[in-house]
């Protein structure tokens, strides 16, 4: 079974937010997921790190004081990481906005002329390689995120009371949107007579788009369905951008409610240990008067 690149969040369904299955063909299929591969190899670095996290070795014997600061440490690289998919995100929807106007001129053209010119239309093609490696980065993006928003609930449990309090739930929006993008993709393609499949890599999209274009309806069709998946994807990314920033800000507020525990309770135990060692210089002093 092949896996399309068009299909914008295919690959995390609920089955891959468990875990991220083999692939049965390890060549072609492993060098079309290398994207998602790279954000899941990080996501799982950091996980190990995390499992591993207070001990030497990952064998234990480790102070509490490492295993917090390593909990700390690992829970910034998630935030910060999750604030730079914002950012390219915000990239890519301004990218697609420029796809998405591209798209209309030719459709333009196409109503006056009546079939747009190879050129034109090889212009056309290589847009739609472009915005799909644009859908394949963002699927590795939201995977990444979507790991991060469950170990962070592991690490840091009072991340989920803000997560309930605010009636969010990250996973949930990147599986929703998985769904509703694989949907429209379904749908915009089932009228070329085109699958996902036939949209998998640059090669194969480049070679389906020519088979459409030997007509002025089937250009009209390709044109059209790419029209709506740009459309859909600039909602997708917005709405994208607004979860992963809404995750990092609760994550960094559950950081600091833990980080102000954990500072009351060491000085709490500082306060413990200062009047113990007042105790015990008192007795020394007592002891040393006592006559014999």
């Amino acid at each position: 079974m092949k896996i399309n690149s068009f299909n914008l969040f295919s690959r995390f369904d609920e089955a891959h937010f468990v875990s991220f299955t083999k692939s049965k063909k390890k060549g072609k299929t492993m060098k079309r997921n290398k994207r998602i591969f790279i954000s899941f190899i990080a996501a799982s670095a950091l996980t190990l790190s995390t499992a591993n996290a207070g001990t030497v070795g990952g064998f234990g014997g480790a102070t509490e004081i490492t295993q917090i600061a390593n909990n700390s440490q690992l829970a910034a690289q998630y935030g910060k990481q999750l604030q730079q998919y914002a950012t390219q995100i915000q990239q890519y929807q301004t990218a697609v906005q420029q796809f998405t106007n591209q798209v209309q001129s030719y459709k333009l053209m196409l109503q006056n002329i009546g079939t747009l010119p190879s050129s034109q239309w090889n212009q056309f093609t290589q847009s739609v390689n472009k915005m799909r490696q644009i859908m394949d980065n963002t699927a590795g993006m939201t995977y990444t995120a979507a790991n991060y928003d469950q170990m962070f609930k592991k690490m840091y449990p009072g991340y989920q009371k803000l997560l309930d309090s605010g009636n969010v739930d990250p996973t949930s929006v990147y599986k929703s949107i998985s769904k509703s993008n694989n949907a429209t993709v379904n749908d915009s393609l089932k009228r070329l007579n085109l699958t996902q499949a036939d949209l998998e890599n640059d090669v194969t999209t480049m070679r389906e788009l020519q088979n459409v274009s030997k007509s002025a309806q089937g250009q009209l069709g390709a044109i059209q369905a790419a029209n709506e998946i740009a459309l859909h994807q600039t909602n997708t990314l917005k709405k994208l951008q607004q979860t992963m920033m809404l995750q990092a800000n609760l994550q960094a507020q559950a950081m600091a409610a833990n980080q102000a525990k954990e500072d009351a309770a060491r000085a709490d135990f500082d306060k413990f240990n200062q009047r113990k060692a007042n105790i015990n210089i008192n007795d020394s002093k007592n002891a040393g008067g006592r006559q014999w």
